[in-house]
């Protein structure tokens, strides 16, 4: 667990310096999907008037109940992601599509029912997604957005019994403060 917190530490640390003088904003995410919710702070580095570079840090709180390899599977875990963001708009408002790639480290407790056993499982969780989504200016310095995405549960290093992967939908809303 150390090392995994240093590797978020770290990586957040080389986003806030290396492109420092570029940050476009900051601000709040929540994303839902089918078996769980997802929270983070992210940053937006801008690379120029379209394009953003975005990089996370967050919670994924997983529910997934039956849709996994067992009768109900919970759990939960930290991870970051990093984002390239194109909008069709110069403004860094409006339309916009996102390809990014999430690495979410996860434990979770998972229950079988017949016959009834008891388990737990941590993985490490690869996720590219490619989104779709709209940013709505409030003012000069606050927006909103709403997107959606869908992308693939890779679980690329285990210890425990297999649990779900496959396919993931997502929908999120975000706040930003920018600069």
């Amino acid at each position: 667990m150390k090392i995994k917190i240093a590797f978020i530490l770290s990586m957040c640390f080389w986003f806030s310096t290396s492109k420092a003088q570029s940050i476009e904003s900051y601000g709040l995410e929540v994303q839902a999907y089918p078996a769980g919710i997802m929270f983070m702070a992210k940053t937006g580095f801008s690379l120029n008037d379209h394009n953003v570079l975005n990089a996370r840090i967050g919670y994924n709180m997983a529910r997934r109940k039956n849709f996994g390899k067992h009768d109900n599977e919970e759990g939960g875990g930290l991870g970051l992601n990093a984002g390239f963001r194109h909008y069709l708009k110069s403004v860094h408002t409006g339309f916009y599509y996102e390809l990014k790639t999430s690495v979410w480290f996860l434990n979770i407790d998972w229950r079988d029912n017949n016959p009834n056993r008891t388990g737990s499982t941590s993985i490490t969780v690869f996720q590219p997604t490619a989104m779709i989504g709209y940013d709505f200016s409030l003012n000069s310095k606050f927006s909103v957005g709403a997107y959606a995405g869908f992308g693939y549960e890779i679980n690329v290093i285990s210890s425990g019994e297999d649990v779900g992967q496959g396919g993931i939908s997502l929908a999120g809303f975000s706040l930003s403060h920018k600069f």
